[in-house]
């Protein structure tokens, strides 16, 4: 009978205690929905109800944005103390302060000053609505001086903490910038463009150079190159794709491309290289590049003497880069 009694004790003890995604894994921030601030278009929202995130837009280093989002305080915890903290990342622009409180009956503690990223209020049953205004550091997404790489961050915009500075629950967005975005809309463009060309009578070869093409710029997008990798992509655009006619089509579209791709490549892998960071990864990277060079150009010699020469050149340029 002594160890029922301590069991169920220990029972009750344990539903007094919060968890971190409150009573029975629900969430605390129930839902959230960012706007820009100076066009209020919604950005993307979400919902506890069917835990979806629904995004019209991406997220933009240094624009400015305003973050609603409604809290649920499911039971209330004498002498306990909720604390909501905002990213060092997110910065006062349009505005004096960042948080503006929209339920009154948001129990803050003494010492509550709008303009700091911290604010604190009591462990108090309740479901409360607040924003924040803020704007993305501008150089969130990038790296380097002289050669910049651009890369995608994932933010937590502001995190929810309890007694014991457990983590109860947190809003983390996916942010890029304009020269991202740019690469991810002229990607799409080409990758519609590729299948569009598989579906009809253009030339196989074509098809595949330029199938090769695009996953250098790719690789250079994943480096964070994306100078380069929109200007590689920029340079796949012709008049009017060679259909299945025979070889002539090499000298009329493919030498023109080869040679602006050729020498952005290998300014790429020259650029990268004396950055002096990740230099073997980035040497493993161009010798791939020269062997497939290499396989393109065994290939165009059967075709093409003149194509075949022209590839000869942009490989060699590619082994000087290596060796930079």
């Amino acid at each position: 009978m002594k160890k029922y009694f301590c069991f169920v004790l220990g029972l009750l003890l344990l539903t007094q205690i919060p968890t971190a995604q409150g009573a029975n894994g629900l969430h605390w921030i129930e839902e959230y929905r960012l706007e820009d601030y100076s066009t209020n278009q919604l950005v993307l929202e979400w919902s506890a109800t069917d835990d979806e995130l629904v995004q019209n837009a991406p997220v933009l280093a240094g624009s400015e944005y305003r973050l609603s989002l409604l809290i649920n305080v499911r039971q209330t915890v004498d002498n306990a103390v909720l604390e909501l903290r905002l990213s060092d990342l997110v910065q006062k622009r349009s505005e004096t302060v960042f948080w503006h409180i929209e339920t009154v009956e948001l129990p803050l503690t003494e010492g509550y000053n709008p303009a700091e990223r911290i604010i604190r209020f009591n462990h108090t049953q309740g479901v409360y609505r607040l924003a924040i205004v803020g704007m993305l550091d501008r150089s969130l997404t990038t790296q380097g001086s002289g050669v910049v790489f651009h890369k995608p961050v994932d933010l937590t915009f502001v995190t929810l903490i309890g007694p014991a500075q457990t983590l109860y629950d947190e809003i983390t967005v996916n942010v890029i910038d304009n020269r991202i975005d740019d690469y991810r809309r002229l990607k799409s463009q080409k990758e519609a463009e590729l299948a569009q060309y598989r579906q009809s009578n253009v030339d196989p070869a074509y098809i595949q150079l330029y199938e090769k093409f695009l996953n250098v710029a790719i690789s250079e997008a994943e480096l964070g190159l994306m100078d380069n990798a929109i200007n590689l992509m920029n340079n796949l655009q012709v008049e009017a794709p060679p259909v299945e006619t025979g070889p002539s089509w090499q000298e009329q579209y493919f030498l023109l491309v080869v040679g602006g791709l050729a020498a952005l490549f290998a300014l790429s892998a020259v650029l990268f290289i004396r950055t002096r960071t990740r230099m073997g990864f980035v040497t493993m990277i161009v010798e791939d590049q020269i062997r497939e060079m290499e396989a393109l150009q065994s290939r165009a010699s059967r075709i093409d003497r003149s194509l075949a020469q022209r590839l000869q050149e942009i490989n060699d340029r590619l082994k000087e880069a290596e060796k930079a």
